[in-house]
């Protein structure tokens, strides 16, 4: 498949990296929330604060790994995305932003730095190292493909589809860490992954619906492509900016010519949850079902090199501010498309999604991550990483851990 071998290439230099940040859709011109230096700690002497120190450090231990999850779901190598997604993420606030769909405070350049929220180094660390699995999961598991596979829901929440002792394995309970310290920070997820030959794979809050970001960008330059039969490429200046830098005059550009009547009808049958928002507003609300759904489609345009399918893959896989991207392109072709936000705005809400294609050394899998994080990459990265080492895992490939200190998404 040609499009597999799309060029990664066409890196921008740092300086221009950090420029193209402030070009991100809908974003408001203002940091995500950091956390505020509380001043240096007084120094503490004597064995009876240790003793003290110790057993909090336990209680709040203990907390975190009661906390309940919601529960997921797994979509077969069909996937018909068939799950209700009609439940709105807590924390979305929604306003009156006007039929046009522009979003509240939103002007050309006007971003928030992707890497910007402060903190986050610090906290992946804790989160994605302080259970961390293997770099190799040395655990014997038949993952033929006349293995037995077995669907079981994790204690979190977590829906599975993956040979039997899958369940049993280190990446599986890392996995559960992953979610659990992500979540234990007051945030809100949902995710969907699937091997696109085997149907194994992982999913958990699916069909609960989140602010995409600009990551929905993706989804509407497939739509307007397949519909055109690649006549769209002709606005591939635009396309470019668009899913490249994520730029929001280019997004508005698209819209403008070619509306938003195929961004409605493109959706109802892939993900419905999100399509009449669709008719009227850039940034529709949608489930991790619905859009990975989005994707599988991405993929079967953008493989066999239908019209436009290859300025759509090119796009896809030098997309800027990629966390997966970031974790994986060095080893493997990766198509996605990121999106964040830093507040509660009008129709927008603080978000932190990445989607899209990995083209691994055990098959070609599509994953869709939402979460109502305000822009913290850092604290998504080991989400993300976890994910991978599963479908690694299940599918016979590698299941290494690949985040390092030197990863960063920019």
């Amino acid at each position: 498949m040609t499009a597999r071998h799309a060029a990664k290439g066409c890196s921008n230099a740092k300086a221009d990296a950090r420029k193209d940040h402030a070009r991100h859709a809908g974003h408001l011109a203002q940091d995500a929330p950091g956390e505020k230096d509380d001043g240096r700690r007084r120094a503490h002497r004597g064995r009876a604060v240790a003793v003290a120190a110790a057993i909090t450090v336990g209680v709040a231990a203990g907390a975190v790994m009661a906390m309940p999850q919601l529960r997921g779901q797994i979509f077969s190598p069909a996937g018909d995305g068939g799950a209700d997604a009609s439940t709105p993420a807590t924390d979305s606030r929604r306003g009156d932003a006007g039929a046009s769909g522009e979003e509240a405070g939103t002007t050309k350049g006007g971003g928030s730095d992707a890497s910007a929220p402060d903190g986050g180094a610090s906290d992946t660390s804790a989160s994605g190292e302080a259970k961390a699995a293997p770099k190799e999961d040395a655990t014997a598991l038949d993952t033929g493909a006349d293995a037995k596979v077995t669907t079981f829901t994790t204690r979190s929440g977590i829906s599975v589809t993956a040979p039997a002792g899958f369940e049993s394995t280190p990446t599986c309970e890392h996995l559960e860490d992953a979610v659990a310290a992500f979540t234990a920070r007051g945030y809100h997820l949902g995710f969907a992954m699937v091997d696109l030959k085997t149907g194994r794979g992982a999913s958990y809050n699916a069909s609960q619906k989140f602010y995409p970001a600009s990551s929905i960008k993706a989804v509407y330059v497939t739509a307007i492509l397949e519909s055109t039969h690649g006549g769209a490429a002709s606005s591939s200046d635009a396309i470019t900016k668009c899913l490249v830098d994520s730029d929001n005059d280019a997004f508005r550009t698209l819209l403008k010519t070619y509306g938003y009547r195929v961004y409605g009808s493109w959706l109802q049958s892939r993900a419905p949850e999100a399509a009449q928002e669709a008719y009227g507003y850039n940034y529709p609300h949608i489930s991790a079902a619905g859009i990975l759904n989005c994707w599988r489609e991405v993929y079967r345009f953008g493989t066999p090199g239908e019209p436009g399918a290859s300025l759509l893959s090119g796009c896809l896989a030098r997309t800027n501010h990629s966390a997966w991207g970031a974790l994986l392109r060095d080893r493997f072709t990766v198509w996605s498309k990121p999106g964040w936000y830093p507040a509660n705005e009008g129709l927008a809400s603080t978000a932190t999604a990445d989607n899209g294609i990995v083209f691994s050394d055990c098959g070609d899998y599509a994953v869709a991550v939402l979460s109502d994080a305000p822009s913290d990459f850092d604290s998504l990265l080991p989400v993300l990483d976890a994910l991978n080492a599963a479908h690694g895992k299940m599918c016979g490939g590698s299941s290494a851990l690949r985040q390092t200190s030197a990863t960063t998404v920019g």
